[in-house]
């Protein structure tokens, strides 16, 4: 079994390396945001942990955690974002850690967009997905229909190119063709062997 870290900022297109890797390399794939979700539903820990920080507030009527209430918090306090952050990544990392013990994948792909040491030692690699700015935010302009301000706030709020680049082991450029990212991908896969 060999545990790839895939990384990179907002725009980057790693869902699109997601899918090459799924589709292509039968990888098993765990979205450290859809894991952050799981958590955040009712009865789960992890929004136990977030109504009780944030009341009621940040709830919909039916007692579901409203995310766009969260996610104005979020983006619009840097302390709150850390609080969140400091509530739930823990959690998150111990719900992939039991994933990939309970996996039977030869190869398992764990997306994640913010920096942290807390889980490095469960890769055998990470990759980090890198694209300009410029082309990062011209994906969020056109791809989901952000705002240009929300796009930006968006890329502000992630570690810097450097920062990726300096904690990973390979960087994956996708500001070309999808066949240029499938051949990049196949010669990766392939120099591991």
């Amino acid at each position: 079994m060999k545990v790839i870290g895939l990384t990179g900022g907002v725009g980057a297109g790693k869902s699109l390396v997601l899918t090459i890797l799924r589709t292509k390399y039968n990888a098993e794939v765990m979205e450290a945001d859809k894991v952050a979700h799981e958590l955040m539903e009712p009865g789960e820990e992890g929004y136990l942990r977030i109504r009780e920080t944030f009341g009621e507030a940040i709830l919909n009527s039916d007692g579901t955690i409203n995310r766009t209430a969260l996610g104005k918090v979020i983006f619009d306090n840097e302390s709150a974002r850390e609080q969140i952050n400091s509530m739930i990544h823990p959690l998150v990392w111990k719900r992939i850690r039991q994933k990939i013990s309970a996996s039977q994948a030869g190869l398992i792909v764990v997306e994640f967009a913010i920096m942290g040491e807390e889980a490095e030692d469960i890769y055998d690699e990470m990759w980090y997905v890198h694209a300009s700015e410029e082309v990062r935010m011209s994906r969020l302009l056109k791809n989901r229909g952000y705002s240009k301000e929300h796009s930006e706030k968006m890329i502000r709020s992630q570690a810097s190119e450097q920062e990726y680049a300096r904690r990973c082991d390979r960087i994956i450029e996708n500001h070309g063709s999808v066949k240029d990212l499938e051949d990049q991908l196949a010669e990766i896969l392939k120099s591991r062997g």
